[in-house]
Parts: C-alpha cells; sequence; structure tokens
C-alpha cells in the first residue's frame, strides 16, 4: 500500500488513518517471511541449509579437533602470531620476506627473462613434460595411480586426518609443533657455541700440525739409538 504524502491536512489526516493499516500489512509480511525462514523446507532449517552450514564450522572449531586446537587461545596460530613469533621474524626490516622481495632478490632472479621461471614454462619444457598426454600429470591422476591411492577410505589422507593422526599430533599440546618450537630455542642457545667453536678450529689445526712437525725428529732420533735397533732386532722372527 502505498503511503498518502501529507501536502496539505486532509492529506495529512489521511495519512493517520492508514499508518496503522500500513502498519499492519507490514507486520503480517515479515511474519510471514520469518515463517518461510524458519520452515523446515526453508533456507535455515532444510538440510544443507545455513544451520548445517553452522554446525558443520562449529564441530570443525570444536575444542577437540586439530582446527579447534589451532585456534584456541594458546594454541599453535596463537604462538605463530604472538610478538616475536615465526611470522613477525618474517615481516620484520631486513627479515626473509624484505631479502626474498629486495631488487636482485630471490623473486627478481625467478621473474627475471630467461630465469627459472622461463625456463619452467618453455616450450617442450618442464612444464609441457608434466602436461603432456601420458605424461608425469597423467600418471598421477590416472584410475588406480598415486592420487587415487591417497584419497581413497583408509589412504595416507585420511590417516593424516583421522583422530588422534598425524595432524592431531602436530598440533596437540606437546606434540610435534610444540617440540619444533622448544627445538629453536635451544638451537638458539647453541649457535653461539658453535661459532666459538668454528673459531677454535683452525687454531687445533695449526696446533697439531705443529706437534706433528715436533714429533717426527723425535721419532728419528729414537730410531738412531744403538739400544732401540737391537732391541728391533731381538723381537724380529
Amino acid at each position: 500500500m502505498a503511503l498518502v504524502q501529507p501536502t496539505s491536512p486532509r492529506g495529512l489526516l489521511q495519512a493517520l488513518v492508514a499508518l496503522p493499516v500500513q502498519l499492519a500489512v507490514a507486520a503480517t509480511q515479515t511474519t510471514l517471511q520469518l515463517g518461510v525462514l524458519a520452515s523446515p523446507e526453508g533456507p535455515v532449517r532444510r538440510p544443507g541449509g545455513y544451520a548445517d552450514l553452522l554446525q558443520r564450522v562449529a564441530d570443525l572449531t570444536a575444542p577437540d579437533r586439530p582446527l579447534g586446537r589451532l585456534l584456541m587461545r594458546d594454541g599453535g596460530l596463537d604462538r605463530l602470531l604472538a610478538a616475536g613469533g615465526p611470522v613477525e621474524r618474517l615481516l620484520t626490516d631486513g627479515g626473509a620476506l624484505d631479502r626474498l622481495l629486495a631488487e636482485d632478490g630471490a623473486l627478481d632472479r625467478l621473474l627475471a627473462e630467461g630465469g627459472a621461471l622461463d625456463t619452467l614454462v618453455a616450450r617442450e619444457g618442464a612444464l609441457d613434460r608434466l602436461l603432456m598426454e601420458g605424461g608425469a600429470l597423467d600418471r598421477l591422476t590416472a584410475s588406480g595411480g598415486v592420487l587415487e591411492q591417497l584419497l581413497r577410505p583408509g589412504g595416507l589422507a585420511d590417516r593424516i586426518v583421522t583422530e588422534d593422526g598425524f595432524l592431531e599430533k602436530l598440533v596437540a599440546d606437546g606434540g610435534t609443533l610444540d617440540r619444533l618450537v622448544e627445538l629453536g630455542d635451544t638451537l638458539e642457545a647453541i649457535g653461539p657455541r658453535l661459532t666459538e667453536l668454528a673459531a677454535i678450529i683452525p687454531s687445533l689445526s695449526a696446533s697439531a700440525d705443529s706437534l706433528g712437525k715436533a714429533v717426527g725428529p723425535l721419532g728419528d732420533l729414537a730410531g738412531r739409538i744403538p739400544g732401540s735397533r737391537r732391541k728391533a732386532a731381538s723381537t724380529a722372527p
């Protein structure tokens, strides 16, 4: 129902009279739409609808699931994004990303004319051979091929994401990822000692050479002593 424009006292009166009717119509239409939305066949409750999708997301992010443990407070993602963590070190000035994007850096060399990317996509290059009929990709995706074996029920992919599988062990408290983080701290502590040891090795080598030069003449001198010659002769068969 169109609104009556109150251009005059009479129009204003008509608008006031029509307002309850318009409100009732709008409320009725809203109620009907909500009924459709919430019906078993509506977009929310029907199989595969929004409620199903939300339930799947809730299941995936449950505290006892790998993704849930990854997203939980102080979980893998928090440690990854923590101050001084891997992501911060990656993005810091002079960090790995800076070196990658620097002029004449790895990315420049990769994309340069005649560089690795050119070689990869050249005619009859690696990519051509990979995608050719009967090539590696065909063999990989063939019936009974590696990809099918990887994705079959009970295959490697299933074992990785199964309960208590590789992925769960990787992100679990005290799991592989935690141990790698702890190992990183240990390696950082060992680094300076390895540097000191590397600095000592050349002097040890020089000392060993000097010792060898000093012992050599003593051996020759021992061979010239008469008693040592007789002793050597008496022990001969």
